[in-house]
C-alpha cells in the first residue's frame, strides 16, 4: 500500500476513531497480548482473536495456509487468485473485499470491526499510526526474503495461536527448497545469468533488494541486476546489452508485453537469451509465484527446472503445485483453473 492511498483516507480513519472510541468495537475481553512486529513496533492486541483482516495478499496467503481463514472479515486475497477462489469456494465468495481499485475501503474495514490487521511492512511508521488512532492494532509483516517470510509465518501463527501449523508450513517450504538445492549440487561451472523483468516492461529489472534475487540464487542462477537497489529499476537498452543475460524471466504479468515482440525487437538481437530463445514467463496464471509470500517457493522449483532441465526432468511442476495449493489454500492448483503459462 502506498502513502498516497493512506493519505486519501487518513482523515476518515481519524474521524471514525472518535466515533468508535466510546464503544471499543475492536477489543474482546479484558486481557491483552503484546507482540513485536517486523518493523520492530510493539503492538498490543486482545487476548482472544476472533476477527482479523489482512490488507495485502501476503498476510492473507499465510492466514489461509494456517487454516484460519474463518477468522478473516474480508477476502484478504486479491487478483486472479481471488477470482478463481470466488468461483469454487462459497465461503470465500461470501466475504467482502476491502480493495476497491487501488485503494482500500476504510469505512467498510471499520464497520467489519477487525481486532487486528496484518499489514505489509512497506507501509511506513506514520501510516501504521493511522491504524492505532482508529483503534485497530496493526501488525506489520514482510517477505522480501524467505527468512523474512518464515518470520512472518511464525509471527502470524503466534498471534492466531496455531504455532504448530506455522512450523509445518515452513517445513514444507524448506523441503521444496532443499530438494532443489540437493539436485543443484551436481552442477558445475558458473551460475546462469538471468534478467528478471518486472511488471512494466523488459526494461524494468528486479534488483538485488528484491525477493526475485533470492529466487534466482536458490534455483542456481545469478541476477544480472544484483548490484542495483530499490524496487523494479528502470534500465536502458545499452545496459541490457552489456549484461547479456543467458535467460530472461518475465514476471507474473501473464506475458503482458509479449515474448514474440521481444524476439523481433532489433535492439535485442545480440543478447544471448534472445538468440537462444530462452525467454520465459513466470508460469502461474492464478496466484503469483514471484511475489512476496511463502508460496513463491513454487517459483524456485519452476525456475530450477527451466534453468537445469536435465536435473529436474522427473519433477512434475503441476503435481507439486496441486499438492501445495491443496494443503495451503484448500483447493488444488488445477481446481482453481491453474495452468502453467508457456
Amino acid at each position: 500500500m502506498t502513502s498516497e492511498r493512506y493519505g486519501l483516507h487518513a482523515v476518515m480513519f481519524l474521524l471514525a476513531s472518535l466515533l468508535l472510541s466510546s464503544c471499543n468495537l475492536f477489543q474482546s475481553g479484558t486481557g491483552t497480548r503484546t507482540f513485536t512486529d517486523q518493523l520492530g513496533r510493539t503492538v498490543k492486541i486482545p487476548e482472544k482473536i476472533h476477527r482479523i483482516c489482512a490488507l495485502h495478499h501476503f498476510g492473507g496467503k499465510i492466514v489461509y495456509a494456517l487454516k484460519k481463514q474463518s477468522l478473516l472479515v474480508d477476502t484478504s486475497i486479491y487478483g486472479k487468485e481471488a477470482l478463481a477462489l470466488k468461483a469454487i469456494d462459497p465461503a470465500f465468495a461470501a466475504k467482502p473485499s476491502l480493495l476497491q481499485g487501488n485503494s482500500y475501503n476504510v469505512e467498510s474495514m471499520i464497520n467489519l470491526a477487525p481486532q487486528v490487521a496484518f499489514v505489509y511492512a512497506s507501509s511506513n511508521r506514520s501510516e501504521m499510526e493511522v491504524f492505532k488512532n482508529a483503534g485497530i492494532p496493526a501488525i506489520a509483516v514482510k517477505g522480501e526474503t524467505f527468512e523474512e517470510s518464515f518470520e512472518a509465518i511464525r509471527l502470524i501463527s503466534s498471534v492466531l495461536e496455531c504455532e504448530g501449523d506455522g512450523e509445518h508450513y515452513i517445513k514444507q517450504c524448506r523441503d521444496l527448497i532443499r530438494m532443489v538445492q540437493t539436485r543443484l549440487e551436481t552442477t558445475s561451472g558458473p551460475p546462469v545469468k538471468v534478467l528478471f523483468s518486472g511488471p512494466k516492461s523488459i526494461y524494468s529489472a528486479a534488483t538485488g533488494s528484491m525477493l526475485q534475487t533470492q529466487i534466482l540464487e536458490l534455483s542456481g542462477a545469478v541476477n544480472v541486476a544484483n548490484e542495483l537497489d530499490g524496487f523494479w529499476a528502470d534500465i536502458s537498452p545499452e545496459q541490457l546489452a552489456l549484461w547479456n543475460p543467458d535467460v530472461i524471466f518475465l514476471g507474473s504479468t501473464l506475458d503482458a508485453y509479449g515474448r514474440d515482440s521481444i524476439f523481433k525487437n532489433p535492439h535485442f538481437q545480440t543478447i544471448k537469451a534472445i538468440q537462444d530463445k530462452k525467454v520465459y514467463t513466470f508460469p502461474s496464471n492464478v496466484g503469483w509465484w514471484d511475489y512476496p509470500a511463502p508460496h513463491c517457493v513454487l517459483g524456485v522449483v519452476w525456475s530450477a527446472k527451466i534453468l537445469y532441465p536435465e536435473l529436474f526432468g522427473d519433477v512434475d511442476m503441476k503435481e507439486i503445485a496441486d499438492q501445495f495449493y491443496e494443503e495451503f489454500t484448500g483447493h488444488t492448483f488445477s481446481a482453481l483453473g491453474g495452468r502453467l503459462v508457456q
